[in-house]
């Protein structure tokens, strides 16, 4: 498995046990709905910044990496 799919795995199981338990509580439906609306912006921003970020990110490697070879 990719670390992308690893991470919304995790992601989804997170969630699935959240609002499991939230079930289990006896929650007004305002706090639902509340929540609901929270992890589905939570969701629509990091998908945005996947976009965004495959969209503009640099392909080179990162870090820094000096061509000055030095010779004993």
């Amino acid at each position: 498995m990719k670390t992308n799919q690893l991470v919304m795995l995790t992601v989804f199981i997170i969630s699935g046990i959240f609002f499991g338990i939230l079930s289990l509580f006896d929650l007004p439906a305002s706090v639902t709905e509340w929540i609901i609306s929270d992890v589905i912006l939570g969701a629509i921003l990091y998908i945005s910044y996947l976009v965004i970020t495959f969209t503009y990110g640099s392909s080179q490697r990162s870090g820094y990496r000096s061509n000055k070879r030095i010779y004993v």
